[in-house]
């Protein structure tokens, strides 16, 4: 895989892993503030739909406490609690059938007597609310929420008791009995609350046991049952115990879903209100961002490879070329030269890598030059280390010597020295050693056939490397005239005059 290819393959693996990235955090970012955004919407709806009940349950006590302060009942009552007298009972009858008729809300009324005896009603009084009946025990105005019910599938009823006081005593009380509907109606709201949000409103009846109010959205058709929403920790039980909350993990609804819930508590009258949405419900929405990630992300990746590609080509593409040159270069064609055509870091590559060829072009005629001249030379030059074996001979030395340049190799070259003469030579090349060059040493060199042949060395050592760098000189001949010369003049006549 060549240079362009890789780096192709390198901008595409980190343009894709970005994106990744970036739509992994896109994402999370995403789901992180839908959580936020929708605790704060339930928890502002729970707020809202307590607002909306405590306005419904003000608007009944308001109710209450317009018949509870009509003076003319309360002295009727306390004139018949004084003699007995049927006519106050036919006043106060009167009254109550006056207020039932004026408020269509209104459903029964009944008055009770101070000891918790029925005096006078209007309207329906069930049998369970009708006996042992007590007025509140506090002074003043008091209203007391008593309960709710259902006195069948469709109307829940909502009874109050209110104490009747005349100058500071207390001498009865009133039950007022209203129609509930406001109640499903605030529920029955599904503002804001989606397709599977609802609200709920919930209670412990005597035994207990947590139910809801009203019927459920999901099951209109029932009245109403356990609120199931989690067990003891549920939003149903926290709502009623006066924690006002939002929960958005672990919880499961009277169907089975996973559901988020937000909480409050009706301190009046001592209900639960809990307001929830289907997780899935909110987690489409995430779902929803998903897939426009995942096809964005599609899209940018697309564009990513084409960048890529383009990117990779057009920076590898001078590199791609100077990697040509460089090997035209290693295959002998040492006057090769990479184009210049940019100003950048590449450009720069591009000059510096010339001016190296044009260096190495230099070194390598020089080395040719050498090898040359080593090769021909007729003088016998070598290369020698301080630990006594030659590096490398030329040709010369073959033919002078006789022996094979493997055998001058791998034998220290003192083995060729003639016996005579190897003290003086050890001592000389103890001062190349030092740094010190030899100048017109002479020795003698042992030949192959026997024979030993006069050598005259020039060298200069390299005390960093160790290495010698010697010329030697064939003076056997000359030697040998020398020899005659002087043989021949000890045997001439000497001159009688």
């Amino acid at each position: 895989m060549d240079l362009r290819t890789k780096l192709v393959f390198a901008l595409v693996a980190v343009s894709l892993l970005s994106m990744l990235a970036l739509g992994a955090l896109a994402h999370s970012s995403a789901s992180n503030l839908l959580t936020k955004k929708t605790r704060r919407q339930l928890d502002s709806l729970a707020e809202s739909k307590k607002e909306d009940l405590e306005n419904v349950i003000s608007s009944w006590r308001d109710r209450v406490s317009l018949i509870a302060s009509r003076t003319q009942l309360r002295i009727s009552l306390s004139e018949y609690n004084e003699t007995g007298n049927s006519e106050h009972l036919d006043t106060i009858e009167r009254i109550l059938t006056d207020a039932r008729s004026a408020s269509q809300s209104l459903l029964s009324l009944s008055v009770y007597d101070i000891g918790g005896r029925p005096v006078a009603a209007d309207g329906l009084i069930p049998e369970a609310e009708s006996a042992n009946l007590m007025p509140p025990r506090a002074a003043g105005d008091t209203i007391v929420f008593q309960h709710i019910y259902f006195a069948n599938a469709a109307e829940p009823r909502a009874s109050f008791i209110a104490a009747l006081v005349l100058n500071g005593e207390s001498i009865g009380a009133l039950r007022v009995v209203l129609k509930a509907q406001e109640l499903i109606d605030v529920t029955r709201n599904f503002i804001g609350l989606g397709e599977t949000g609802e609200t709920m409103i919930v209670l412990q009846d005597s035994a207990g046991v947590t139910q809801v109010l009203h019927p459920v959205r999901q099951r209109a058709n029932e009245r109403s049952g356990l609120a199931q929403l989690g067990g003891a920790n549920s939003p149903a039980t926290l709502a009623i115990q006066g924690r006002d909350t939002v929960i958005t993990e672990g919880l499961i609804d009277y169907r089975g879903e996973v559901v988020w819930a937000a909480t409050r508590h009706l301190e009046d009258v001592g209900w639960g209100v809990v307001v929830k949405f289907d997780e899935d419900e909110e987690r489409a929405e995430i779902a929803e961002s998903r897939r426009d990630l995942a096809q964005t992300g599609i899209a940018l990746s697309a564009f990513a490879i084409l960048a890529g590609i383009a990117l990779g080509l057009r920076f590898a593409k001078p590199i791609h070329d100077l990697a040509a040159v460089a090997n035209r270069i290693r295959l002998g064609e040492l006057d090769a030269r990479a184009k210049v055509v940019r100003e950048d870091e590449l450009g720069l590559l591009a000059r510096t890598f010339n001016q190296m060829a044009e260096e190495l072009e230099r070194q390598v005629t020089l080395l040719h030059e050498f090898e040359k001249y080593f090769e021909v030379s007729l003088d016998m030059l070598c290369i020698a280390g301080t630990d006594g074996y030659f590096k490398r001979v030329n040709p010369a030395f073959e033919r002078i010597l006789g022996w094979p340049s493997e055998e001058l190799l791998t034998r220290p070259f003192i083995d060729f020295v003639h016996p005579d003469d190897v003290a003086s030579t050890v001592h000389e090349i103890e001062k190349l050693a030092q740094g010190i060059p030899t100048v017109s040493f002479e020795n003698r060199y042992r030949c192959a056939d026997g024979t030993y042949k006069h050598l005259m060395w020039n060298s200069y050592p390299e005390p960093d490397t160790g290495l010698l760098y010697a010329i030697a000189r064939d003076l056997t001949e000359l030697k040998q005239a020398q020899d005659q010369v002087r043989a021949a003049g000890e045997s001439a006549p000497s001159d009688p005059g």
